[in-house]
């Protein structure tokens, strides 16, 4: 009996071990299959885009806003003037960001007499997001140069916010002569940007093939934006429902999403950082002094590449101080552009 006991029992273990193998990796079927409906169905489940109409009664100055076609591409943004015939300042957001980000600057500039275009740019909030796959910032200068000269604006001081930031300083080297003065708030100018820990993640994502997979589950995910929207601001009495849901909007979209995916992909500014100090133009740099997106020793760099410009850093500051402080951002903005007449 003893002998057929040890006969039997190493049998009925390899029985069981192999009984556990199937029932895990059953349940590890299962659960990949379950997350491969869980991804399909939120794809599915996203908008293609927004419409300006459905939205129009929670946003901020809708009477302002216009759209134009350029090249094809409809572009949406918002006018603020009392003379059309004003000095011109263009407004540029940042990466995912919209044109919601310049709401509270808009008085101050109109009353002081300017005429205010401020654009969302291709690819975010209500402008078109068509799938060329042109998202590079060369593309974005185009866009911008083209929008000027359907609005029959033949020079204009550019505001720009972090990758909006590059932009103006890219324009201002495609055609130096149409910017007439440069104000770079928190400015992008190189590839450590999306090395950084803001894209870390997503830089892999982009390397391994799998953020179009993941896509909507990080940008569109309310909890990955109010956390990245605690780190960008350093007063978080700001951070209204308000404020995240137009950040949000967008961004649950398919099409917005692509165009951040496609930006992320295509993204080079090595160029950019090499050619800044051939910049003739007037410029001014506004760093908030706690920036965790872009620190401000990047603003310092920025300084030291354009001669004569200047550079002021506002302190208990994160990363969008015309949000953070629209009005001391504005009359710092105001007092330059007065000073470069």
């Amino acid at each position: 009996m003893e002998t057929a006991k040890r006969k039997i029992f190493p049998q009925r273990l390899a029985d069981w071990r192999l009984l556990d193998w199937r029932v895990y990796s059953g349940v590890a079927a299962a659960a990949l299959g379950m997350a491969a409906v869980g991804v399909t169905a939120q794809h599915v489940r996203r908008p293609r885009d927004l419409r300006w109409l459905d939205h129009v009664h929670v946003l901020p100055h809708p009477t302002t806003s216009n759209f134009r076609v350029i090249d094809g591409i409809r572009i949406h943004y918002q006018e603020h003037t009392a003379d059309r015939d004003s000095e011109v300042v263009i407004m540029l957001h940042g990466f995912c960001s919209s044109n919601y980000t310049w709401k509270d600057c808009f008085e101050y500039f109109s009353e002081a007499g300017y005429r205010v275009i401020a654009p969302d740019l291709k690819g975010f909030g209500f402008s078109e997001k068509p799938l060329d796959k042109k998202y590079n910032i060369k593309d974005q200068v185009n866009i911008i140069m083209r929008l000027m000269d359907s609005l029959g604006i033949k020079q204009a001081t550019l505001v720009g916010n972090s990758y909006g930031g590059a932009i103006s300083m890219a324009c201002a080297l495609a055609q130096p002569e149409r910017v007439k003065q440069l104000i770079l708030i928190a400015a992008a100018h190189n590839n450590e940007v999306i090395t950084h820990r803001l894209f870390r993640g997503g830089q892999w994502l982009v390397n391994n093939n799998g953020i179009d997979v993941v896509a909507p589950f990080i940008l569109g995910s309310p909890n990955v934006l109010r956390y990245y929207m605690n780190k960008m601001f350093y007063d978080k009495s700001v951070l209204t429902e308000e404020r995240y849901n137009a950040y949000l909007r967008p961004l649950r979209t398919a099409n917005c999403q692509m165009a951040a995916i496609t930006t992320i992909k295509q993204w080079d500014l090595s160029w950019l950082g090499n050619e800044m100090s051939s910049i003739k133009a007037p410029t001014l740099l506004i760093w908030g002094e706690q920036d965790w997106a872009v620190p401000v020793e990047w603003g310092a760099e920025i300084h030291l590449s354009i001669k004569h410009s200047q550079f002021v850093v506002i302190p208990e500051c994160g990363h969008l101080p015309q949000e953070e402080l629209p009005i001391e951002t504005s009359k710092l903005i105001l007092d330059f552009c007065r000073q470069a007449k």
